[in-house]
C-alpha cells in the first residue's frame, strides 16, 4: 500500500488520488480479465474445456474467434504491483505539472513538499514513496523547464546521501537525465555534489528509520555521481566543477579534520577528471602555502618569550604530541571554546603537517619509491612533475616566508637526475635573468643554494657543475659592471650579492665536493690555493677571492650569518682569509642605508612530525668541519671585536659602530645555531636578521 502525505486539504487530496486510481481502474480491470478470451476459452494456448489433451482443433466455425472470424485471441501480461504503483505515481506527477501549467499549484506544492520535508519530520514521506516519486519524475524530466526551477532546487537539495542504495540509484538516474535535458541545471547539481565532499554534519549518516551509513559511503556515492555527471557532460569540468571545488575548499581557520577530509576527496576527483588535475594541484599548493605562511606570521606576532618557547616546541616532535591529540578527527556542532594564541598556532602546525602528509602520499603513487634514471620514469610521472614545477614557479617561488610546502618539490625533484637538472636549470636561469624582478632573482638564488646544500641525491659532479655556472656568471658580472660600482649597494646589485651568498652557503656544506683530487684526472682544475699536494679547487672558484676585494664588497652586503660561517670555514681550509675585510666593514654602515641580505634558505631543517619521514632519506644534515673548533674561532673573533671596540672609542664613532658590533655578534651566534641544527625558528630566518631589518 502506498502512503500519500496530505499536510493540508486532506479530503481534496484524497479525492484527487481516488480520481487518479479511477483513471487507472481500466488497466487494473484489464489485468484481471485479459487472460480469458471473449468466448470464454483460455487464450494461453492450452486445452479447452471441450477438447482433450493433445487433440487438435478443427477449422473454426463461422462466428467463432479465429482466422477469418470476427474476434481474435489477444494475450496480455497481467500488470504487477510495481507497475501499478509506478503508474499511479506517474499520474500523480503529471497531474501536478498539468495543474501548475494552468495556474493551480496545490498539487505542485504538495509534490515539492515531498522533497523539502526532512526525514525526521512527522509528515515526511518514506524513502520508498520518495523513490517512486523520483522514478516518475525521471520519465517526465523534459517537463522540468525553467518554470519548475523551484521544484528542481528542492530535488537537488533533498536529503539523499544517507538513504538506502536503491534510493541512491534512482536519484542518480534522475540527476543524469536532468543535466542531460537541461544544461542550465548543471551548476546547481555540481555545486550540491561538491558540497557533499566537504566535512558535513554527522547527522547525515544517521537518518530516522534508516540503517546508518558511514561517511565513506556518502563520499563514495558522491564521487560516483560526479563521475557519472562528467561522463554525460564532459565540458562541465572546467566550467562548473572546478569553480565549485575552489569555492568549497575549507577556510584556513577550520579544523584539521575538515581540511584533510576535503583534500583527500579533492585529490580523488583528479583521478576521474584528469583534465582538471593540473588546476587541482595548483589550487591545493596555493591553499596549503597560505596555512604555511600564516604559521610564520602568527609566531612573529607573539611576545618574545612565547615565540622562543613555541619555536622550540614546534621543532621538537615529542612536544607536539599534545597538539596532535587535541585535534581529534571528529566533527561536532558545538561552539569551539577559546584557545590561546600559542595553542592555536600548534593546531595550525599540526593541520599543515597532516595536509602535507596527504600530499606526499598522493604524489608517491606517481613517483618511484627509489630514484630512477629518466628512461625508467613513466610518461604520467613526467606530466605530474610538470604540474608540480608549474605550481612551484607560480606559487611557491614568489611566496615569502614559506617554510614547509616547498619540500614536496624538494622530494619529487630528487626522484630522477633529469628532474634535478630541469629544476636547477630554471632556478639558475631566474637568478641570472636581468628581466626578472630583484625579489624573484634573490629568491631563486636562495633556492639554488639551499637545494644544492641539502639535497642528498645531488652527486659530486652536479654540485661542481652548479657552482661553476654561478662562479662563471659572477666573473662575467665583475668584468661588465665593476666600473659602474662605487661601493656596496643591494638595491643596485642585489642579484650579484644573492649569487655570491649562494656560493658561500654551498661551500659551507659541500666544500668536500669542490675539491678535485689528483686521481680524478689532470688538467681539470688550476686553482690550488690552500690545498694539499695533488688537490685542486674546481675551475673558477677563485673568483670568490676577486669578488671580496672588489668595490662590490659582498662580505658587507651579504648576510652576516653566512659571511661569518664562510669566513671561519674558508680560513680553516686555507681557501680565503676574510676577517680583515669583515673587520673593516664593521667600521661603517652599509652604503645607501640598505640592510644586508637575509639569511633565508627555504630548505632549512624539516621539523613536522608526520610528514618528516618523506624528507628524511633525501636530506643532508649539517656536519661540522673536522678539526674546526668553534670555541677557538669565536675566541679569536672576540679578541678582534674587542680591538675594534677600542679603536671605535678612540675614533668616537659612537652608536652606529656599537650597533654594527651588536648585529655582527648576534648574526654569528645565529649562524652557529643554524649549522648545528639548533636553529629551531619555524620561519627559517634568525632573530638576529630580523633585528637588522628593524
Amino acid at each position: 500500500m502506498v502512503s500519500f502525505t496530505t499536510p493540508e486539504g486532506g479530503l481534496q487530496t484524497i479525492e484527487r488520488m481516488v480520481t487518479i486510481l479511477d483513471e487507472a481502474a481500466p488497466i487494473i480491470s484489464m489485468g484481471v480479465n485479459m487472460n480469458v478470451s471473449m468466448d470464454g476459452s483460455d487464450v494461453s494456448g492450452g486445452p479447452t474445456s471441450t477438447g482433450t489433451a493433445g487433440s487438435k482443433r478443427g477449422p473454426p466455425s463461422p462466428g467463432e474467434p479465429g482466422e477469418g472470424g470476427a474476434l481474435k485471441r489477444v494475450k496480455v501480461q497481467q500488470p504487477t504491483d510495481a507497475q501499478l504503483v509506478s503508474t499511479v505515481f506517474k499520474k500523480f506527477v503529471n497531474n501536478a505539472l498539468d495543474e501548475r501549467a494552468v495556474g493551480n499549484v496545490r498539487a505542485y506544492q504538495e509534490l515539492r513538499r515531498k522533497f523539502i520535508a526532512h526525514p525526521s519530520d512527522s509528515d515526511a514521506p518514506s524513502s520508498l514513496e520518495l523513490r517512486q516519486t523520483i522514478s516518475a519524475l525521471t520519465h517526465t524530466v523534459s517537463r522540468l523547464d525553467k518554470g519548475c526551477t523551484q521544484l528542481v532546487v528542492d530535488i537537488v537539495e533533498t536529503t539523499w546521501a544517507g538513504r538506502d542504495n536503491l534510493f541512491f540509484k534512482a536519484y542518480l538516474r534522475l540527476l543524469g537525465n536532468l543535466v542531460s535535458a537541461h544544461s542550465n541545471y548543471i551548476p546547481l547539481v555540481t555545486k550540491m555534489l561538491v558540497h557533499h565532499l566537504a566535512l558535513g554534519s554527522s547527522r547525515l549518516c544517521t537518518l530516522p528509520n534508516h540503517k546508518p551509513v558511514t561517511r565513506q559511503v556518502i563520499y563514495d556515492r558522491t564521487h560516483e555521481a560526479l563521475e557519472y555527471i562528467m561522463e554525460l557532460v564532459p565540458t562541465a569540468g572546467h566550467s562548473t566543477l572546478f569553480p565549485a571545488l575552489v569555492a568549497e575548499f575549507p577556510n584556513k581557520s577550520e579544523k584539521r579534520f575538515a581540511h584533510t577530509t576535503y583534500l583527500t576527496n579533492l585529490l580523488h576527483v583528479a583521478e576521474y577528471a584528469p583534465a582538471l588535475r593540473s588546476k587541482i594541484i595548483a589550487m591545493v599548493i596555493e591553499r596549503v602555502i597560505k596555512i604555511d605562511i600564516e604559521v610564520q606570521a602568527d609566531i612573529e606576532d607573539l611576545e618574545e618569550g612565547e615565540g622562543d618557547t613555541l619555536s622550540w616546541e614546534l621543532s621538537n616532535s615529542d612536544a607536539m604530541d599534545d597538539a596532535s591529540e587535541g585535534s581529534s578527527d571528529t566533527d561536532d556542532d558545538e561552539e569551539p571554546e577559546y584557545i590561546s594564541p600559542v595553542q592555536r598556532i600548534k593546531e595550525t602546525v599540526d593541520k599543515l603537517d597532516a595536509l602535507l602528509e596527504i600530499l606526499f602520499d598522493y604524489f608517491a603513487s606517481f613517483f618511484p619509491e627509489e630514484p630512477q634514471a629518466e628512461s625508467q620514469i613513466s610518461a604520467e610521472t613526467h606530466v605530474i612533475f610538470e604540474h608540480l614545477l608549474e605550481s612551484f614557479d607560480k606559487t611557491i617561488l614568489p611566496t615569502y616566508q614559506s617554510r614547509y610546502t616547498q619540500f614536496v618539490m624538494f622530494w619529487a625533484v630528487q626522484k630522477c637526475p633529469r628532474f634535478i637538472d630541469v629544476f636547477l636549470g630554471e632556478l639558475i636561469g631566474c637568478a641570472t635573468d636581468n628581466n626578472k624582478s630583484q625579489v624573484m632573482r634573490q629568491a631563486a638564488a636562495a633556492y639554488v643554494a639551499s637545494f644544492v646544500a641539502r639535497a642528498k641525491m645531488m652527486d659530486k659532479s652536479s654540485v661542481r657543475a652548479v657552482v661553476s655556472v654561478l662562479c662563471n656568471w659572477m666573473n662575467a658580472f665583475l668584468i661588465r659592471r665593476e666600473g659602474d660600482c662605487s661601493g656596496p649597494d643591494i638595491g643596485k646589485f642585489g642579484s650579484f650579492y644573492s649569487v655570491f651568498q649562494a656560493v658561500m652557503y654551498i661551500f659551507c656544506f659541500r666544500w668536500r665536493d669542490l675539491k678535485i683530487s689528483e686521481e680524478e684526472g689532470e688538467g681539470v682544475g688550476e686553482d690550488t690555493v690552500g690545498l694539499e699536494q695533488g688537490e685542486r679547487w674546481i675551475p673558477g672558484l677563485l673568483v670568490m677571492q676577486r669578488a671580496i676585494v672588489s668595490k662590490f664588497n659582498p662580505l658587507k652586503a651579504c648576510s652576516h650569518v653566512v659571511v661569518s660561517e664562510f669566513a671561519r670555514i674558508s680560513n680553516f681550509l686555507n681557501f680565503l682569509y676574510c676577517f680583515s675585510i669583515i673587520e673593516s666593514n664593521q667600521r661603517s654602515l652599509l652604503g645607501g642605508g640598505r640592510n644586508a641580505l637575509e639569511a633565508y634558505f627555504p630548505f632549512d631543517p624539516y621539523k613536522l612530525k608526520r610528514s618528516m619521514k618523506w624528507v628524511k632519506g633525501y636530506y643532508v644534515e649539517w656536519e661540522p668541519v673536522p678539526g674546526l673548533d668553534p670555541e677557538e674561532s669565536e675566541g679569536e673573533e672576540d679578541e678582534e671585536d674587542e680591538e675594534d671596540e677600542e679603536d671605535e672609542e678612540e675614533d668616537e664613532e659612537g652608536e652606529s659602530d656599537e650597533q654594527g658590533e651588536s648585529d655582527e655578534e648576534g648574526d654569528k651566534d645565529g649562524m652557529e645555531a643554524e649549522m648545528t641544527e639548533a636553529d629551531e625558528d619555524v620561519g627559517g630566518a634568525s632573530e638576529e636578521d630580523e633585528s637588522e631589518d628593524e
